[in-house]
Order: structure tokens, then C-alpha cells, then sequence
């Protein structure tokens, strides 16, 4: 167990491990969409709509690159599969839901109604570049892509977790 020390209160939680879909330059897909929707979830408490919501992306687009590489394998190099769309939802959804509907995919599993529905979901609107803009998230909005994220997660990286996969 490790102590974090969060403002005025202490928290334990577990640290959770590599996962086995890090890549040879060190980037952990599942472990960095834990660490974010975490984050998100804090934001939300409070009051961060804008926060919340930027992260809530980062799941997302997290937990499609773990679903990806689980089903392709991590590649060798510093070449990502998703090239220079790595941070466009509508295109990770649409490569993942292409290699979870072949016969036989490992990631079938693991893509059900959250997952399959990012494309046309609410947060498809969003983009990395919101951290450059002023806060325009309303609460209510934050809360939506907040659950959508979590959806998401516990279908994909909490599932995999479950059954040994990462």
C-alpha cells in the first residue's frame, strides 16, 4: 500500500502495476486510464467541470488504445498503430470496433455497449486541445462524459484486469 497525502486528508490506495500492454518507450495505456479517470473523478467532486471533462477523454482514448493493442500486440519501435490520429476518438472507435467485430477477436469481450457507442456519444465532441480554451463545461455535461468514461473503463481496462489479460 502506498499513503498519498491529498490536501487536508489521507487517502490509501492500492498501487497498481505495469500492466502488460506497456510499450517499449514506457507509455501504459490501462494504467495511465485508471490514473486519469481517477483524476476526472476528483475534478467532478469539485466543482472542475472543465477538468473532469478533458480527462474523462483521456479515458477514453486510453482504454480503445488498450483494447487496440491488446488485439494486435505492442509493436516493436516507437511506431503507435493509430499514428498521427492517436488522440481522435470517432477514428480510435472506429479502428477498435473494426478489430472487435472480426471473428474470433480477443477484444470482443470487451466491447459492449459503452465501448461500441463512443462514436456517438457525447464525449465524440471530445479533443486534447479543450486545455487551451476557456472553461465552457457545464457540470451536468462534465458529469455525462464523467459516467461515459467510467462506462468505458470498466467494460475495457477494469474487465481486462479481472481476467488477467493486463
Amino acid at each position: 500500500l502506498v499513503k498519498h497525502k491529498l490536501q487536508c486528508s489521507t487517502t490509501w490506495k492500492v498501487k497498481q502495476a505495469m500492466s502488460k500492454l506497456r510499450t517499449s518507450f514506457g507509455d501504459d495505456h490501462p494504467e495511465a486510464a485508471h490514473k486519469h479517470l481517477l483524476d476526472a473523478q476528483t475534478l467532478l467532486g469539485q466543482q472542475r467541470a472543465d477538468g473532469a471533462a478533458y480527462l474523462s477523454g483521456y479515458v477514453v482514448e486510453c482504454a480503445l488504445k488498450s483494447l487496440w493493442l491488446h488485439e494486435t500486440g505492442a509493436p516493436t519501435g516507437n511506431a503507435m498503430p493509430w499514428d498521427r490520429k492517436g488522440h481522435d476518438l470517432n477514428h480510435l472507435a472506429t479502428q477498435v470496433t473494426a478489430l472487435a467485430t472480426v471473428a474470433g477477436a480477443k477484444t470482443a469481450r470487451y466491447f459492449k455497449t459503452a465501448t461500441s457507442g463512443v462514436s456517438s456519444s457525447a464525449i465524440a465532441a471530445w479533443k486534447p486541445e479543450m486545455r487551451y480554451r476557456p472553461a465552457t463545461m457545464t457540470s451536468g455535461d462534465a458529469q455525462v462524459w464523467c459516467q461515459i468514461a467510467d462506462g468505458v473503463y470498466q467494460e475495457t481496462v477494469a474487465q481486462m484486469r479481472l481476467d488477467g489479460v493486463l
